[in-house]
């Protein structure tokens, strides 16, 4: 009791300085409800602030309503004073838009929303927001990320309370849609005729058991295999873990609808047969398990130059058997077909499947969500992949990732869409990070920034239907998705703006030098020309993949320059929250720069003649660097995602050098390797648009 009341006298000054607000709504549906309790969790006495449910004795007034005359997605404030009162009205053109009036006020009055976390420099600016009034229509109806739920380092690692937390930053920063993608035998559990293939099969099924590794058992909040907690007791229970992942993704997605999202799953048919029955039962039994899927995206598997292989003779036949040999007038569809060629004839036959599948749906008048057909083509091809796509759907119903990294979609997708109708109305995805490249610091901003220069504006300005943001790790994209968050609201600022704009926003103390910082992080990351580690275990599984010296160097200057320019913000940050932003950067350049030693280092056992004296003394230089870098990255891990990351690293490149060294001098290995586990695998990401 005696606590009690000295905590209550502690307190007792900010609510004497406190105003009383209260909040009235004409309804309290499932995200309104969310908003109002937002506005009581965000407006507390630290920040001047007490909530009253009574009207009478209210210094503010803050109203929640909707608007239907307001454009799609569209929200407005309006702030006045009254009899002494002060009135807040927040509107939303439904229900759904209303926290994007929220956060768009608070924002207003001095916070600051982001990936991870959010943060308010004091109390809030009431002078700001007394007679501030906005309507918003943004750029981007629906914005926000795609998650692939498939690495280490994603949310599909997160505890439940995490990843809801993580759904709900999305929505402070205003994101209003999300899509989840299932590889098969990872989300979703299909019955068959004399089988189940069950879900949970995590990272495409590659185990990642926890080695006997001090730093990891440490760090690792796992007792003996990597995976979302609360699911590891039955993680050798099949059939309980298959169950367990789909109830963690079900929840994940009722709290995505709770605050106001559009949302979206996406699978892969990888099917290119006239047959679509096997299609229509997975979509069903998918939409069975989920029903909060407001949109079915049914996705051509990855393809980029690595896909099954055609005859001319065969391609041609592939599309004559959906469309009829009139299809085969269609230049734009001809003219890629060559004597022999990998991908394009599987692109068309799961298109036409997709088609299909769609068609019949719809004549069945089967019980399912919207449906879309998604194109995930990194190569020349997409141009004509998404052009057979839309000589049978309006754009609104299609899909496209038409590469890897934002700055490589900016560019290819402007020659996909190629006109207005198809910008403003097709869902685009892109980058927040380059597609699997996770142990190395990244800013996909510029890229970002292209893409909107890219659209197309003959007849003057339109607003896109939908952009999303593929990424994996959360902290260290924070920045690049306030960008993203901002560009689909307001439009792209020029990079070197935001970079300074946001520096002063959250009080780092030299704005200008913060930007050159990340100007220099850019052009440093933007240097790779190939996959400097990918973040799939089966990708080390045969040895460690080596990366060219001249581009190790080139990169670790570039990254070493951006560190250097860093280091004179690290004092007299006006705020903790700068200081952690500034010093978390700050860990990951350094982290990165050991990561690109150890692979330099790794050059020296290519070199010709070295003894097995030799090739062991340099793999344990390299396996040192490897440890230093860990020791670095461990410093700092404020989400799950980096336990992910820490444990990935091992398993990959680390394992990657030992089996190398195994394999040439006999040295055996820490455990012995298992076999391979993989229920699927992914296509490492390919650059040079596509080539």
């Amino acid at each position: 009791m005696t606590k009690k009341i000295f905590f209550s006298l502690l307190l007792w000054p900010l609510f004497v300085t406190a105003q009383k607000f209260t909040v009235v709504a004409n309804n309290t549906n499932p995200t309104v409800a969310f908003s109002i309790a937002e506005l009581k969790k965000l407006l507390h006495p630290e920040t001047g602030f007490t909530y009253t449910p009574h009207r009478s004795s209210a210094d503010w007034v803050i109203s929640l309503k909707s608007n239907s005359s307001l454009p799609e997605c569209a929200f407005a404030i309006k702030c006045f004073t009254k009899n002494k009162k002060q009135y807040v009205e927040l509107t939303g053109a439904t229900d759904k838009d209303i926290p994007c009036a929220v956060y768009t006020l608070l924002e207003k009055a001095g916070y600051t929303f982001e990936f991870g976390s959010y943060t308010l420099g004091g109390k809030i600016n009431k002078a700001a927001i007394q007679h501030y009034s906005d309507t918003i229509v943004p750029l981007v109806k629906y914005r926000g990320i795609r998650q692939h739920i498939n690495f280490p380092m994603d949310i599909s690692s997160y505890s439940l309370p995490d990843a809801k937390e993580y759904i709900r930053n999305l929505a402070r920063m205003r994101f209003n849609f999300i899509a989840f993608h299932s590889y098969p035998g990872q989300w979703y559990e299909l019955k068959k005729k004399d089988t189940v293939e069950y879900a949970g099969k995590f990272f495409y099924g590659d185990r990642h058991d926890i080695p006997d590794n001090a730093l990891l058992k440490k760090k690792v909040h796992n007792k003996k295999t990597f995976c979302i907690p609360e699911i590891e007791p039955w993680f050798d229970t099949i059939p309980k873990r298959s169950q367990m992942a789909m109830q963690w993704l079900h929840e994940v997605m009722s709290e995505a609808k709770r605050v106001g999202m559009k949302l979206q799953f996406s699978f892969e048919p990888r099917n290119k047969s006239t047959d679509v029955q096997s299609t229509l039962d997975a979509m069903q039994q998918i939409f069975k398990r989920y029903p909060q899927i407001d949109v079915m995206e049914m996705i051509t598997e990855e393809g980029g130059g690595w896909g099954p292989r055609n005859t001319a003779d065969e391609t041609k036949t592939i599309l004559t058997s959906f469309f009829g040999k009139e299809i085969l007038n269609d230049t734009v569809l001809t003219s890629p077909i060559q004597a022999v060629q990998s991908d394009l004839g599987y692109i068309y036959g799961q298109i036409g499947h997709i088609l299909k599948a769609m068609d019949v749906a719809k004549r069945q008048k089967m019980k399912l969500p919207s449906l879309k057909l998604g194109i995930y083509c990194t190569n020349q091809y997409n141009v004509a992949a998404y052009h057979l796509a839309r000589k049978f759907l309006p754009a609104d119903r299609i899909c496209i990732l038409p590469a890897h990294g934002s700055a490589y979609v900016a560019k290819a997708t402007p020659k996909v869409l190629q006109n207005e109708d198809n910008w403003a109305n097709s869902t685009i995805y892109s980058w927040l990070e380059f597609d699997g490249m996770m142990y190395l610091q990244q800013d996909a901003i510029n890229g970002i920034h292209q893409l909107f220069e890219g659209q197309p504006s003959d007849s003057g300005p339109y607003r896109i239907n939908t952009i999303a943001f593929n990424h994996w790790r959360t902290e260290e994209n924070k920045i690049t998705a306030r960008y993203a968050a901002l560009a689909t609201l307001y439009g792209a600022e020029v990079p070197a703006i935001f970079y300074k704009e946001y520096a002063k926003r959250i009080g780092i103390s030299s704005p200008d030098t913060f930007g050159n910082a990340m100007l220099l992080l850019q052009k440093a990351f933007s240097a790779h020309t190939s996959n400097i580690g990918f973040a799939w275990k089966g990708y080390w599984r045969n040895g460690f993949n080596f990366v060219s010296n001249n581009e190790l160097k080139n990169m670790m200057q570039l990254y070493g320059e951006a560190r250097q320019e860093l280091g004179k913000c690290a004092a007299g940050n006006k705020t903790p929250y700068a200081q952690q932003t500034v010093a978390f950067l700050d860990n990951r350049l350094r982290a990165t720069i050991i990561y690109l030693q150890a692979f330099r280092k790794a050059n020296e056992l290519k070199e010709p003649g070295i003894s097995n004296d030799q090739y062991n003394a340099i793999s344990n230089d390299v396996l040192a660097l490897f440890e230093e870098c860990m020791k670095v990255y461990a410093e700092m891990m404020p989400d799950r995602g980096c336990e992910g990351t820490l444990i990935n690293l091992y398993l990959s490149p680390v394992q990657g050098i030992k089996i190398s060294r195994q394999k040439k001098t006999g040295v055996p290995l820490d455990e012995p390797l298992k076999p391979g586990t993989h229920f699927d695998a992914p296509a490492p990401p390919i650059f040079k648009e596509g080539n």
